[in-house]
């Protein structure tokens, strides 16, 4: 019964990653999407990936909260690391900056665990996002799930799965900076 499984706050990068991640938690937790993404770079990027990640809530019948990007602040906090590579410092401020905000809103709205869709994509330090996800959960209430959704063939599976719902996928991060 869904009312017995645990509450789920999946933070979600774009319709693409959520598709396999969602699809394979709702297995075992009452997912809620969360899309917060203050990194994402033109605003119509932004808005593309919004139209996708709203076309899986109402695929998959899942709540979806959206909450503006905090844009200005994330540009100032990550332009000394603007010439770091992928994976690099940039990127774990970009997955600390996104998964404390996911576990605020956990909280606030009282979820069990909190998740992110990162962990999907081969192009992400997935080690990186669940040490960071331990670490912000250690002094809350609610529970860091760690992820591996690249398991099982994840990635080919949201690939799959994102044309059949005939989503847009980006081809890049999402920043300003991997966009150069």
């Amino acid at each position: 019964m869904l009312e017995n499984k645990p509450k789920l706050l999946l933070h979600i990068c774009c319709g693409p990653c959520a598709t396999w991640s969602a699809k394979e938690l709702m297995k075992n937790y009452q997912v809620v999407l969360y899309f917060y993404n203050p990194n994402i770079w033109p605003r119509e990027e932004w808005q593309k990936r919004l139209i996708a990640a709203r076309q899986v809530a109402d695929a998959y019948g899942l709540p979806i909260i959206v909450e503006d990007s905090d844009e200005a602040v994330w540009l100032d906090q990550a332009q000394p690391f603007a010439d770091e590579p992928e994976r690099g410092k940039r990127c774990h401020l970009c997955y600390s900056w996104r998964l404390k905000k996911t576990i605020e809103r956990a909280e606030q709205d009282n979820f069990d665990y909190f998740a992110t869709s990162l962990t999907v994509s081969p192009y992400k330090d997935k080690e990186a996002i669940n040490q960071i996800g331990q670490t912000i959960a250690q002094n809350s209430q609610v529970k860091y799930l760690t992820t591996d959704f690249q398991k099982n063939d994840g990635y080919r599976q949201s690939i799959i799965l994102s044309k059949e719902l005939g989503l847009y996928r980006q081809k890049y991060c999402g920043c300003q900076f991997t966009a150069r």
